[in-house]
């Protein structure tokens, strides 16, 4: 079983945690952004909470290159299954707990999210598989 060195490990990060900010960023700041505003109306912050967004940056990666690429897989599409089902089961749980705790969480937005999640998942994957197994 071959697994990702140190370096590679970095290389894979950073691929990860590139696609995500790119690809959320686009998400959240442009593409999405009236959909939030409608749907959540008065649920949403005034402005993004900076601690809690950089604390998701730096962990939501590196729990996705470890589970999904460290060790190798056969193929990027491989690469990108594993990376869909990680984001499956973390948007899942998000999207699930928001819909069992909070009153006015609007179930259009967790099923929009969480199919999100997954291609996000799937394609970062995919982009460190590119960075580190699929370079060798």
């Amino acid at each position: 079983m071959t697994r990702l060195s140190a370096g590679q490990f970095g290389l894979a990060y950073l691929a990860v945690l590139t696609v995500l900010l790119v690809l959320d960023g686009m998400w959240l700041g442009v593409v999405a952004k009236g959909l939030y505003q409608r749907e959540m109306g008065s649920l949403l912050a005034d402005s993004v909470r900076i601690g809690p967004a950089v604390l998701f940056y730096a962990i939501y990666p590196a729990a996705l290159v470890y589970l999904t690429l460290f060790t190798e897989p056969r193929s990027w599409t491989e690469a990108a299954l594993r990376g869909a089902v990680l984001g499956v089961a973390a948007y899942g749980a998000y999207n699930l707990t928001n819909l069992a705790i909070l009153r006015d969480w609007p179930i259009r937005i967790s099923a929009i999210d969480w199919v999100w999640g997954t291609f996000l998942g799937a394609v970062s994957a995919t982009a460190g598989y590119a960075a580190t197994w699929g370079r060798a």
